[in-house]
């Protein structure tokens, strides 16, 4: 090996085409792939016997926590044994993942017109397929074509935990808060939310929490009518309460 050509690490989703191409274009270089499964931080650039002079990050955001970390293993590293980091980081970088948003559907509820609206813009801009609502459905209508849901929580209303916990029934919700206390949020937690954020919350980490929803989001498939009546279950027509 030429000890001239330095080593460089690359972290990126290399199943991106877009991404790919940036790794092919240091291949001049001695290239070391060194993703985290899962996204995370590459803990492959930073151990002590990697010998990484340059680490190449390309990633959708970097969040409040990478940075923290960051700043850790730098003091436990030392400037020796630090790479040099050059960081790809944009809301559109991840090509791929938005080919796979655009086939997960998500619905915007709040009776806040404006809330909802930026939102629904803010989940359609990430590349979701995304609606909105002023009213919380939990009825079996509610069900088609739902994936994922972002409620802003009535807190102050009674028997929220129970509409909550309905719809959660129906796929991953995100609950808003706008009171989020301790006390709200392990409530909100108790009836089966995915993810809480406060209100106002950044953007970047409402589509942080709705990715990792996705990706653990297998959708139900739905039980022919029949299947339940040979097994001697009798059909009932249910109509549900209209619940805001």
């Amino acid at each position: 090996m030429d000890a001239t050509i330095p080593t460089i690490g690359f972290a990126g989703d290399l199943g991106d085409p877009w991404v790919a191409g940036i790794a092919r274009a240091l291949s001049g270089f001695d290239l070391v792939p060194c993703e985290e499964p899962g996204g995370g931080l590459p803990r492959r650039a930073f151990e002590p016997d990697a010998g990484l002079k340059i680490l190449v990050m390309h990633r959708s955001r970097l969040s409040p926590a990478d940075v923290a970390r960051l700043e850790e293993l730098r003091r436990e590293l030392g400037p020796a044994a630090w790479p040099r980091i050059i960081l790809c980081v944009s809301p559109y970088v991840r090509y791929a993942d938005r080919s796979r948003r655009g086939a997960t559907p998500v619905e915007v509820v709040s009776s806040d017109y404006e809330l909802r609206r930026v939102l629904r813009e803010a989940a359609a801009h990430a590349g979701y397929r995304a609606t909105d609502a002023a009213a919380l459905a939990v009825g079996p209508e509610a069900a088609a074509g739902r994936a994922l849901t972002v409620w802003d929580v009535p807190v102050l209303e009674p028997r929220w935990e129970e509409r909550l916990e309905r719809r959660c029934r129906l796929g991953p919700v995100l609950a808003l808060l706008g009171f989020a206390d301790r006390a709200a949020v392990a409530q909100a937690r108790d009836a089966g939310a995915s993810a809480c954020l406060d209100l106002p919350c950044a953007l970047d980490d409402l589509i942080d929490a709705l990715d990792r929803m996705a990706k653990g989001f297998v959708r139900p498939r739905a039980e022919p009518a029949h299947a339940a009546i040979a097994r001697g279950a009798r059909p009932r027509l249910r109509v549900a309460p209209g619940v805001g």
